[in-house]
């Protein structure tokens, strides 16, 4: 009993120092294409071929590092999931 008890403290401690805090910085207004530009600067991304997977997803095939890299533009739209803890106790 005590060993399902100690395994659901470590599941629930575990699950809550998963989640890293996350500090947005605002971009001004007309400046999104120069930060993402930036970006792939930053990290090496050079000589790419594109694909548009669909009218919100690019892949991009990139060198980085002379290796080849897979990059991947997203766009979700912003909304808040419930989270869902599942916990089942049985006596």
């Amino acid at each position: 009993m005590i060993k399902y008890i100690l395994l659901l403290l470590f599941c629930l401690i575990c699950n809550v120092h998963c989640d890293k805090p996350r500090v947005w910085e605002r971009i001004p207004q007309y400046f999104v294409d120069h930060r993402v530009s930036s970006f792939l600067n930053q990290n090496r991304i050079t000589n790419c071929f594109e694909y548009v997977e669909s009218p919100t997803n690019l892949l991009l095939k990139c060198w980085r590092d002379n290796k080849l890299t897979d990059v991947s533009i997203e766009i979700n739209p912003s909304y808040k999931r419930p989270r869902y803890i599942p916990i089942s106790i049985s006596i």
